[in-house]
């Protein structure tokens, strides 16, 4: 039989329980984070007064926001609306929102399917680039055009109408029949300019 030991609490299969004081600089610690979780969760979580992880987030978003629309701002004064761009970078986007919008009922090469030839001298609603800015902006519903104002920005209308201008006159394969009225010289991209 084992001899008493006051500092045992209990003793099960050979192993015994002490009843050992604690360090005091572990109570202390231990107490001290009691003390900063509380103090944290208060001021973090009920008062909302730190700038926790999803304050932070919603700040890097409007940061972000803030630079994007002076980008875009900026990217607008320099653009002028009334004339078609011909810089590469704002064709290449044109060309890629036409691809994924336009070219269904226009053909990826603007000959027509659905929609009327881009590419010739014939024109519906006109042959001038602020026609074409207007037909993008406002659709031709009686024809099944819809409206994009909604769903392109300015200038993604202006890259797409820009385009639409640099092709013509390219003279794709198999061009659906002319419609509309022929505007002498109009199949050319510098057409009035």
């Amino acid at each position: 039989m084992a001899e008493y030991d006051e500092t045992v609490v209990s003793e099960h299969d050979g192993i015994q329980e002490l009843d050992n004081q604690l360090p005091r600089w572990w109570v202390w610690l231990f107490v001290f984070s009691i003390i900063f979780a509380v103090l944290y969760f208060s001021w973090y979580h009920v008062l909302g007064l730190g700038r926790g992880q999803e304050k932070r987030y919603h700040d890097m978003v409007a940061q972000a926001e803030a630079a994007q629309a002076a980008r875009q701002s900026e990217m607008m004064a320099n653009l002028d609306l009334g004339t078609p761009s011909r810089l590469d970078e704002v064709l290449a986007e044109g060309k890629d929102i036409y691809l994924a919008n336009c070219a269904s009922c226009h053909h990826s090469t603007g000959r027509g399917l659905i929609g009327p030839n881009l590419t010739d001298a014939y024109w519906i609603h006109g042959p001038n680039f602020e026609d074409t800015m207007h037909v993008i902006a406002k659709g031709v519903l009686e024809k099944g055009m819809q409206a994009w104002e909604n769903s392109l920005s300015l200038r993604q209308r202006h890259a797409v109408a820009s385009y639409i201008y640099s092709i013509r006159g390219s003279e794709p394969p198999d061009p659906r029949a002319p419609e509309g009225e022929l505007v002498e010289n109009s199949d050319d991209p510098n057409y009035n300019l």
